[in-house]
């Protein structure tokens, strides 16, 4: 995956262009998107290690289009998971297009992830994006620590779409 330098606000302003209603082909399914991410950490303390988060978002489209979303990042560190209501919290994704673009906001920088889909929407690949100033980044690890990365590459990128809701049951 190739690095690119994005500033926050070009990532923030792509994402802010108009938004979309949701294909009907995607409605009542769920995307799973995974991939991992690599690179140097300077912790508080100043000391520096290379680290390695896996991290994975499953998404909910509702039959009414919206889009409901589960996040989880681990490393050899901790482990952070959450969940996402439309319209709540950090890292929400929208459509745009025929795309599904979802924007994360760190201290320092943003990750951009972008969803594409097949015609008939049976399949899906994924392509990330971590943006930032003067090639720093700063955000929490799944630990909970605010780290300065450097680096950062992202690999493993993996897509898949299944019929209905992952969250029911």
């Amino acid at each position: 995956m190739r690095m690119i330098c994005l500033t926050a606000s070009f990532i923030f302003a792509l994402h802010a262009s108009s938004a979309f209603a949701a294909p009907a082909g995607l409605l009542n399914k769920t995307i799973t998107i995974s991939f991992a991410t690599t690179g140097m950490a300077k912790a508080p303390d100043g000391k520096s290690h290379g680290f390695t988060t896996k991290v994975s978002r499953i998404i909910y489209v509702s039959s009414a289009g919206r889009l409901f979303s589960r996040f989880r990042a681990t490393n050899r560190g901790g482990d952070r998971s959450g969940e996402i209501a439309p319209g709540q919290g950090k890292g929400n994704f929208s459509f745009q297009s025929d795309k599904l673009i979802g924007v994360i906001p760190y201290e320092v920088g943003a990750r951009q992830v972008t969803v594409t889909f097949d015609t008939g929407f049976s399949s899906c690949s994924v392509n990330v994006i971590e943006g930032h100033t003067g090639g720093i980044i700063r955000r929490k690890a799944p630990n909970g620590v605010m780290y300065e990365l450097s680096g950062v590459t992202t690999t493993s990128p993996s897509c898949s779409i299944q019929s209905g809701n992952a969250f029911a049951g």
